[in-house]
């Protein structure tokens, strides 16, 4: 029994399918299935069951796979232990959202290198579902996105709901003004795409509400849905923090968005074998930096109370 061979099977069975697990471990489906096999026959027992949806564990991978969780823990911690004697910095790969880091990215990265001595924090910036399929793949090891989705692979915390509003160029009326979902998503709306957040909130809303959803562009460009906006042909539905500074300029306004309204909610998360030797410091930290970034939003953003830890 290898340590590669239970890194592929956690991913196996956190997936649920082999051959998207081994897009995630960047294999070839067959290699991923032979190493799976060479495991079950080290083992003399069968650790999968095989099925028309994918794979899921038996009563022995079930096992396998908690033990599997705490071995690779242990080996993380032991080789962030080892680097920190050897007198150099943890490095941690932490994901943020856009809206996030333009509201407090300068202020994240000073209090990181005074409150973290210990960590050489590197700061990657992405969409939520990016960050995701990132950490899912191993090559981040905290996200800070917008409603990440359980899964057995990811040890993830609530830390704040966030109200999403309609932005648009500035027309006369009072910008204070909320507005209705039916009449938000009535105009001509350009968003991300479907894999975004905010694409699937605003489009189970509307089919909650059997309203029609007018989207007239889908750009992969937040700078280029802002300057459809500025020019007063579209409008779009954002978090406080993309738009911030045009709104305190007065090139756009935002309206929050009512009957019903629309939230996002902000996780921190990271994979369940992964995690520092002393979480509550990084944890305290990321706590910190949630205040600072409810303040700068205000009256959009909802903090939810979190579990001290002992």
């Amino acid at each position: 029994m290898k340590l590669r061979q239970l890194a592929y099977f956690v991913k196996v069975v956190e997936v649920g399918n082999i051959t998207r697990a081994a897009e995630q471990l960047n294999l070839a489906q067959t290699a991923l299935g032979i190493q799976i096999r060479n495991l079950e026959d080290s083992l003399q027992i069968q650790l999968l069951d095989r099925h028309s949806r994918g794979v899921s564990a038996t009563p022995a991978g079930m096992l396998l796979y908690e033990r599997a969780l705490e071995i690779l823990q242990r080996i993380e911690e032991t080789r962030r232990d080892l680097i920190s004697l050897g007198g150099e910095k943890v490095p941690v790969r932490l994901g943020a959202t856009p809206s996030i880091l333009k509201l407090i990215g300068t202020d994240l990265l000073v209090a990181a290198n005074e409150q973290l001595p210990g960590i050489a924090l590197h700061v990657v910036e992405e969409l939520s579902f990016v960050l995701t399929d990132a950490l899912e793949r191993g090559e981040l090891d905290y996200v800070l996105a917008y409603d990440i989705e359980d899964s057995p692979g990811l040890r993830r915390i609530a830390l704040m709901e966030e109200d999403l509003l309609l932005i648009s160029a500035p027309d006369g009326k009072d910008a204070e003004q909320d507005v209705s979902f039916r009449h938000a998503v009535a105009g001509d709306l350009a968003l991300v795409s479907n894999r975004d957040i905010i694409w699937r909130r605003v489009h189970e809303t509307a089919s909650r509400l059997s309203v029609d959803v007018k989207i007239t562009y889908q750009v992969q460009s937040m700078e280029a849905i802002k300057a459809l906006i500025s020019h007063g042909v579209a409008q779009s539905i954002m978090p406080y923090g993309i738009v911030s500074e045009e709104i305190e300029a007065g090139e756009l306004i935002a309206r929050r968005i009512e009957r019903p309204d629309v939230k996002l909610t902000l996780f921190l998360a990271h994979a369940s074998h992964k995690g520092l030797a002393d979480e509550r410091l990084f944890h305290a930290f990321i706590y910190n930096m949630v205040d600072r970034l409810a303040a700068e939003i205000g009256p959009y953003a909802h903090p939810i109370d979190r579990i001290v830890e002992d």
